[in-house]
């Protein structure tokens, strides 16, 4: 990975798409060239965490590298910081989960998710219950399971909001209790914290989404847009165009593209002048 950085000035961009408008500007004017990026978060706390394969760096509000951690069973397909003092690494392909301190130090020896009969599982997060949610593709489910792989819950099966050829559950995140799962890369469910669905919003091509301050950020054909769930009539508001991956952290927006990883800030409109 290179961490070296590199320092750019940039202007404030506005975005507008129908009636809704963010501002979105640098925040420190520095961006960390990055090669290869497969997996981003953030925490509460502001800082970033980057995969490239088996590699996991943390950064800091400016950019800067806290810590690094290899994980040695192989490529880490997710992070989820949500607990910034134990993050999950997901490991796809290895159908393992490793908790990390906030140093990133092993905490435990890896969660052998076999082990709890989940064989194949499509997406993995952290529970605020200290425990984990997983989208079983093999049962097609949603299962709640602590971290010494018991059972806590299962809900009916998935192919009753996807088709059954289809990969159930391409991303998932819990915030405030309810559980959001991204569903073929078509639509997003919301499931409240005992397995039962409260939303379906039909959102085409997402490859990346989260839910942060009450809004929902998704990521569409290299596109960023933050929608309001409650209202969800009213039309999204673009925040970034030509973003190959990001991560939010409250006002804190962490942008991957073209090899470069920057930090925004997110604010409303009318806190500076629109720019041109």
């Amino acid at each position: 990975m290179n961490g070296k950085l590199r320092v750019a000035s940039r202007a404030m961009r506005v975005a507008v798409l129908g009636a809704a408008v963010l501002l979105l500007q640098d925040a420190f004017g520095q961006a960390v060239g990055i090669s290869g990026v497969t997996a981003l978060s953030a925490d509460r706390q502001g800082c970033c965490y980057v995969a490239v394969g088996s590699s996991v760096a943390k950064y800091g509000a400016q950019l800067e590298l806290l810590a690094r951690y290899t994980c040695s069973f192989g490529r880490v397909e997710s992070i989820d910081a949500s607990d910034p003092f134990k993050i999950s690494l997901f490991c796809k392909d290895f159908v393992r989960l490793q908790l990390l301190d906030n140093k990133l130090s092993a905490l435990g020896n890896p969660i052998f998710l076999p082990d709890a009969g989940v064989l194949r599982p499509a997406a993995v997060c952290r529970s605020s219950g200290n425990g984990m949610w997983i989208a079983d593709a093999y049962r097609r489910q949603l299962l709640h399971l602590d971290f010494t792989l018991n059972a806590l819950r299962e809900v009916a099966s998935l192919d009753a909001y996807t088709g059954s050829g289809e990969q159930p559950v391409t991303g998932m995140v819990e915030r405030d209790e309810n559980v959001f799962l991204c569903l073929g890369g078509k639509s997003i469910a919301v499931f409240d914290k005992f397995g039962a669905l409260l939303h379906l919003f039909s959102v085409p091509n997402v490859a990346w989404f989260d839910v942060q301050g009450g809004k929902l950020y998704y990521l569409a054909d290299e596109k960023l847009y933050a929608q309001n769930p409650l209202a969800w009539s009213e039309p999204p508001a673009l925040v970034a165009a030509g973003v190959e991956r990001c991560a939010v952290a409250g006002s804190a927006i962490y942008l991957y593209a073209n090899g470069a990883l920057t930090r925004r800030t997110v604010a409303p409109a009318q806190a500076a002048p629109l720019q041109p």
